[in-house]
Formats: C-alpha cells, sequence, structure tokens
C-alpha cells in the first residue's frame, strides 16, 4: 500500500486527455491487492477502500493513508456513513462486519444467505443489507433486526437517501424499488435493463441505473422514469454529485465519461485497466475513480 501525493507519474497517464476539457491528477494510492470496494465519507471526507490482500485501508482528504487494518476476509462490498463515523461490509458470503473509524472492528453478523449489497445511513445507526434469497434486512447499531422486506428479484444494490429515512435498491435485472426503514415499500417499478449499479441526488429526487446497453436510466423520487443518457459502450458503473451537477460513468470497454446535468459530453476517454468503482463529490468538482490493479486516483476539474 503506497499514497504518491501528486502523483508524479500522472505526466504518462496518456488516458488522462481523452475528449473535451480533461481533469488533473490531485492524487492517487496504490493497494497492495486487486482493489475491490471503495466507499465515501462525504462530510469527513475520507474514502475507505478494500483490496485481495484482505486489507482496508482509510485515505484522508490530501491522498495520504490515515489508517490501515488486515481483516480475516475478503470484502467485496463496503459502505460507509456521511460523517465518516461507522461503516459497513460484507465480508466472505455471509458475514457483515462493522468498522469505526479507525477501522476496528465493532461486531460482526453472520446472515443466513449469500450477502449481495450493503448500504449504511448518513449517521451510521442503521444498516440495510440484500441477500440472493430475496430478503432485506435492516440492522440498528446494537446488531438488533429492526425490519425486513422481500422483493421478488435480490437487490443487488441498495443506497440510503440522504435526507430521508428511506432506502433505493434495485435489482441486476428486472426491479427497482423504495423501500422506508419500517420495511414499506414506498414504491416499485420494473425495469427491462440489466443493472450494474445504482445511484441516487442527495434529496432523493432523483435515481440513476447504470444500464448496460441502454446508458444511464434516469427515475424521479417516485419511480417514474423521467429518460435516459445513451452513451458509446456499455454502462456498468455509476457516480452522482449529491446535488445533480455533475455524472461520472464507467463502461465494459473501459470508457470513462464525465456529464452534466443534462447529460451533455464533458469529457470522455478510454482506460487502460478495469473500473471498480467511482465517486463524485457532493459539488461535482472532482471524481476518484478506483482501478481493479493500477490504484486508485483523484480526478480534479478545479471547479470548472
Amino acid at each position: 500500500m503506497n499514497d504518491s501525493g501528486d502523483s508524479a507519474s500522472a505526466s504518462n497517464l496518456k488516458w488522462l486527455k481523452g475528449k473535451g476539457l480533461g481533469p488533473q491528477v490531485k492524487w492517487s494510492v496504490g493497494t497492495d491487492g486487486a482493489l475491490t470496494a471503495l466507499a465515501y465519507a462525504r462530510e469527513s471526507g475520507d474514502l475507505f477502500i478494500t483490496d485481495e490482500s484482505n486489507t482496508i485501508t482509510r485515505i484522508d482528504r490530501l491522498g495520504k493513508i490515515a489508517t490501515l487494518n488486515r481483516v480475516h476476509d475478503s470484502i467485496f462490498a463496503l459502505a460507509w456513513s456521511d460523517d465518516g463515523r461507522y461503516g459497513a461490509a460484507i465480508a466472505g458470503e455471509d458475514n457483515i462486519v462493522r468498522f469505526d473509524r479507525e477501522l476496528k472492528t465493532v461486531h460482526s453478523i453472520n446472515l443466513p444467505d449469500i450477502g449481495l449489497g450493503i448500504a449504511i445511513s448518513p449517521f451510521g445507526h442503521h444498516v440495510a443489507v440484500s441477500m440472493s434469497n430475496g430478503r432485506n434486512v435492516f440492522f440498528n447499531e446494537r446488531k438488533r433486526r429492526i425490519a425486513q422486506f422481500e422483493t421478488i428479484r435480490p437487490l443487488s444494490f441498495l443506497q440510503f437517501c440522504a435526507s430521508e429515512p428511506l432506502v433505493f435498491g434495485a435489482a441486476e435485472h428486472g426491479l427497482i424499488c423504495c423501500h422506508n426503514l419500517s420495511g414499506a415499500e414506498i414504491w416499485q417499478e420494473k425495469n427491462w435493463s440489466n443493472v450494474g449499479g445504482i445511484q441516487i441526488t442527495g434529496d432523493g429526487d432523483l435515481v440513476y441505473l447504470a444500464s448496460f446497453g441502454h446508458g444511464i436510466e434516469a427515475y424521479d423520487g417516485d419511480g417514474a422514469s423521467i429518460g435516459s443518457y445513451v452513451l458509446d459502450g456499455t454502462v456498468n458503473h455509476i457516480a452522482v454529485s449529491y446535488e445533480p451537477q455533475r455524472l461520472l460513468a464507467g463502461t465494459v470497454e473501459r470508457n470513462l465519461i464525465w456529464l452534466d446535468a443534462d447529460g451533455e459530453l464533458l469529457w470522455s476517454t478510454t482506460v487502460e485497466d478495469e473500473i471498480v468503482d467511482l465517486i463524485c463529490d457532493p459539488l461535482g468538482e472532482w471524481a476518484i475513480v478506483g482501478f481493479q490493479n493500477q490504484g486508485v486516483y483523484r480526478l480534479d476539474w478545479g471547479g470548472v
């Protein structure tokens, strides 16, 4: 694990140029093993990453490694509270681990089935986890199961709303939904696309899906379709700013695409490694890209 600050190797990254107004690399961080997950705390500015060496790392706003720890099982799904105090992960196949800010294990919970997706509320009081049997469970900070609901299709992706006690979810195909913390369904809609991820704006008024061949699909906060952005390539990763100023998309073909709120192309490029995950900062001025083998980069447009 290493941090490189204002990466000296940035000048060798040919993919930075691309088409349109390209970013600068603010910092980059390498990993000991292949990257498996990213999570960002919007208020504290901490970035959390995990890799195949079973290492979990906290990176500060300046791209410096603040804390790291080794865990027993590999982590493939990671979520962190906005205030940075608590995180939750799916470790192995069926174990939830709750971490504090220093990456110490607070507790763990064994699941009755394989875990698929995980989300944590803005202050870390609640964790939502989806399982392969279609069951979705809410736990509080004391490990108590407080609610559950079931869906016809297993939800692979979950995300809490930052301003209301709601969780949004999507299956890999055929379903997008919203539930409250009692497990009650707020709305549910069929979706005919394959999905690689779900993102919502801070107030939950807009929901975006990485919909592979259908590009980026957009819904309002009540689940009504409001259109799509058709892009070059097969979209399997997406990130959005807190206010709907910017969108960042990644494709199976290794395209990386920076868009404004109207879907207008601001910058695009083709990268050299598989994209694991994307993060867009709350104001839409910079983004974080996590590559499978080439590390994690903060790309900065300087407010442009």
